[in-house]
């Protein structure tokens, strides 16, 4: 039997590899105002955090630079990048033994709104979600605030919610709002179950098939 009544997913390197579609976006950002190089390490730290911190992070962005360089990184998500993934292994039949067991699920993510719209739209997955929810400039939110309004929006108690993520951010956010947390390492945060240290964690889990099995325990 499933232990919670909402299951909440953060996206990138939850449910998806989406780092092809972010690192060409960084690079349509980079072109398109003749931003230097960065290093490779540094392209794959802006999976995860709000993009804004990354930009400003790596490129030393400020002001109006930095909200166009985000303006030109969502243009290229919305037009082209939000095809360039790959839905990790056994998601998609963790999700429909979710539903099955009538457990609600959502999507709570730091990537624009719009793009994970287009994404769960591209794949065919849209009902397979009670409610997907993203930033947007005019709705900026924390994690801890997207996962308040995900909780809200699904009317649901938080004892009863759960998010699986693979970052620090999800941690964090998952712990301010007062919800339990399962921790994924097979995305770009954390590497192993030391990385989680620090962080309370209901279960820590290396690929798809442990979080269904600590889920349906």
């Amino acid at each position: 039997m499933n232990k919670y009544k909402l299951v909440i997913f953060d996206l990138d390197g939850t449910i998806a590899d989406t780092s092809p579609g972010i690192l060409n976006c960084i690079r349509h950002a980079q072109k398109m105002m003749q931003l230097p190089e960065i290093t490779l390490e540094q392209m794959y730290s802006h999976v995860g955090p709000p993009m804004e911190e990354s930009y400003n992070r790596n490129f030393g962005l400020t002001g109006e630079s930095l909200k166009q360089a985000v303006s030109y990184h969502k243009e290229y998500a919305v037009n082209q990048g939000y095809k360039e993934l790959e839905v990790y292994k056994g998601i998609p039949e963790l999700l429909d033994s979710l539903k099955n067991a009538g457990c609600m699920t959502a999507v709570a993510t730091l990537k624009a709104h719009d793009t994970a719209v287009k994404i769960f739209e591209s794949l065919d997955m849209t009902d397979k979600f009670s409610t997907v929810i993203g930033v947007s400039i005019e709705n900026p939110m924390t994690k801890a605030q997207l996962l308040e309004y995900c909780i809200g929006k699904c009317g649901c108690d938080k004892s009863d919610a759960v998010l699986i993520g693979d970052s620090s951010y999800d941690a964090a956010g998952a712990a301010e709002a007062g919800i339990d947390f399962i921790a994924v390492t097979y995305g770009f945060g954390f590497k192993s179950a030391d990385d989680t240290a620090g962080y309370p964690c209901a279960a820590v889990c290396a690929d798809v098939s442990e979080i269904n099995s600590f889920l349906f325990d």
